[in-house]
C-alpha cells in the first residue's frame, strides 16, 4: 500500500482540504481541527454530507463548526461518490439531487465509498490528528446510505447518528443486508413529513439495524428543515460516544 496526501494549506489550519492517493483510488477530503488544543490525538467525527451538497458547501462548513464548536472533535468529510471535487462542474441543489437520485438507484458505488472511507480514516489516524479510538460516524440522508454499510465492517466507529433514509430509492437488498450487519450503537431521526422518504421506508431501514443499542426519533418538519431541538439531540449523542459508552434512549417516537 502506498498513500500520498497532498495538502492544501497546513494541517494546523482550523480547516484545510486535502487529497489521499492510494491504490489506484482518488479521495478529496477535508478536515476540521478540534478546538483548545488538546493533548495526543483528538476525537473524530466522520460527517457526510447530503445528496445535493459537497464536503465544502456552505452548509457542510455550518454543519461541521456546529459539530467541532459542540462536541470537541475533530470532523473528517469525504466528497461523495458524484461529488464536489469528482466531479468538473457545479450543479443547483435540485439539479444536483436528482442526479444523485439517479445515481443512487442506477450505479450508487457503495463499496467504492466504503472504501474511500476506509483510507481517509486511516490517513487522519496515521497522521496523528485523530484519535482511533473515539472515532463517531454523523451523516444523516444520504450519510445514512453510505454510513450503514460502512459501519458494518468498521469496527472503529463507535456510535452512528443517521436516519432521514429509507428503502423508497432502491437498493433495498444490498442496504438491509448492511444493517442487519451494523452492530454500531445508533440514533436514527425520521421527519414526520418527509416528501423524499416514506416513514414506512425509514422504519424498514431502523427495524434492520443489527445494533442492539439503537433508538428511532421522529420530528416534525420535512425533510430538508432542521426541527427544534433535532441538532441538540444529535450533538449530546456524539458527545457522548466519543467520551464514554454510547447511551441510547429508549425509544420515543
Amino acid at each position: 500500500m502506498t498513500r500520498e496526501i497532498t495538502l492544501e494549506g497546513k494541517s494546523s489550519d482550523p480547516c484545510f482540504d486535502f487529497t489521499i492517493h492510494q491504490d489506484g483510488r482518488v479521495v478529496p477530503a477535508t478536515f476540521w481541527n478540534a478546538w483548545g488544543g488538546a493533548d495526543g490525538p483528538a476525537p473524530v467525527v466522520l460527517l457526510q454530507h447530503g445528496g445535493p451538497f459537497h464536503k465544502r458547501h456552505e452548509r457542510s462548513d455550518a454543519l461541521a463548526q456546529t459539530v467541532v464548536e459542540s462536541t470537541g472533535a475533530a470532523v473528517l468529510l469525504i466528497d461523495g461518490p458524484i461529488h464536489g471535487h469528482r466531479r468538473s462542474d457545479e450543479l443547483g441543489i435540485m439539479e444536483m439531487l436528482a442526479e444523485f437520485e439517479n445515481h443512487w438507484r442506477t450505479n450508487p458505488g457503495i463499496d467504492g465509498m466504503v472504501t474511500d472511507w476506509q483510507i481517509a480514516l486511516d490517513a487522519v489516524i496515521g497522521e496523528g490528528w485523530a484519535d482511533p479510538d473515539r472515532v463517531a460516524w454523523f451523516g444523516t440522508s444520504m450519510g445514512t446510505a453510505y454510513g450503514i454499510p460502512l459501519c458494518a465492517v468498521e469496527p472503529r466507529i463507535r456510535a452512528a447518528a443517521i436516519g432521514m433514509w429509507g428503502t423508497d430509492w432502491g437498493q433495498e437488498d444490498s442496504l438491509l443486508g448492511s444493517a442487519r450487519a451494523m452492530q454500531t450503537p445508533a440514533l436514527f431521526q425520521i421527519k414526520a413529513e418527509d416528501e423524499i422518504f416514506s416513514t414506512a421506508g425509514q422504519r424498514a431501514l431502523f427495524e434492520a439495524l443489527g445494533s442492539p443499542n439503537k433508538c428511532l426519533h421522529t420530528f416534525p418538519g420535512g425533510h430538508s428543515l432542521t426541527a427544534p431541538g433535532q441538532m441538540d439531540e444529535l450533538m449530546a449523542f456524539l458527545v457522548d460516544a466519543l467520551t464514554e459508552k454510547p447511551k441510547v434512549a429508549v425509544d420515543a417516537d
